[in-house]
């Protein structure tokens, strides 16, 4: 292997781990915004800061070890690599967490979500002037009522491949701001 591709591949596994710790506590907090509610406000913050620290690193990674210089296609592959290996570690604490950690979890964070749906309905119901709304809420409630529960692999495949999905998507742009021709 090109001593480069390997140096590359290095710092792409390294940097993989914090961003990792990163969507594993995004995760919790998700988890633990069914039981208090306080929280969502938290989640979108922590939405925005994941295509900013990926531009961070792939700049990083352009600065200093690609002599700054990078194509946008380059940049694009190494942010889904990056993204790929974050995943693979979120999704391993996933399966962990929901098989081993907190066994019923899953069971507890759909029955929260229903509970909720449960609480805006009544709170819309008792205001008299969202009436209009409620027979789509309460599909929304029958729906998440006969869902079934996802199993602890379930989750954890799924949450790998939204990250992934993310990352073609986000990588795009990302690429586009980070690309720079090298130098003649």
């Amino acid at each position: 292997m090109n001593p480069l591709a390997a140096t590359v591949n290095n710092y792409l596994m390294k940097m993989a781990v914090p961003l990792a710790v990163w969507f594993i506590v995004e995760y919790l907090v998700k988890n633990a915004m069914y039981s208090n509610v306080m929280l969502s406000f938290l989640v979108f913050p922590m939405m925005v800061v994941t295509p900013v620290a990926l531009w961070w690193l792939i700049r990083k990674l352009r600065r200093d070890y690609l002599y700054d210089s990078i194509l946008g296609i380059q940049a694009w592959s190494f942010g889904i690599q990056l993204m790929f290996y974050a995943s693979l570690i979120e999704a391993l604490f996933i399966y962990v967490f929901n098989q081993y950690i907190k066994p019923g979890n899953l069971h507890v964070v759909q029955k929260a979500a229903i509970e909720q749906y449960e609480n805006v309905q009544q709170t819309l119901s008792a205001s008299g002037s969202f009436d209009r709304y409620l027979p789509k809420l309460q599909e929304a409630i029958d729906a998440l009522k006969e869902a079934p529960v996802l199993t602890p692999i379930e989750t954890a495949i799924s949450a790998l491949s939204n990250n992934l999905f993310l990352a073609i998507v986000l990588m795009i742009p990302i690429a586009l701001i980070v690309r720079k021709k090298p130098q003649q």
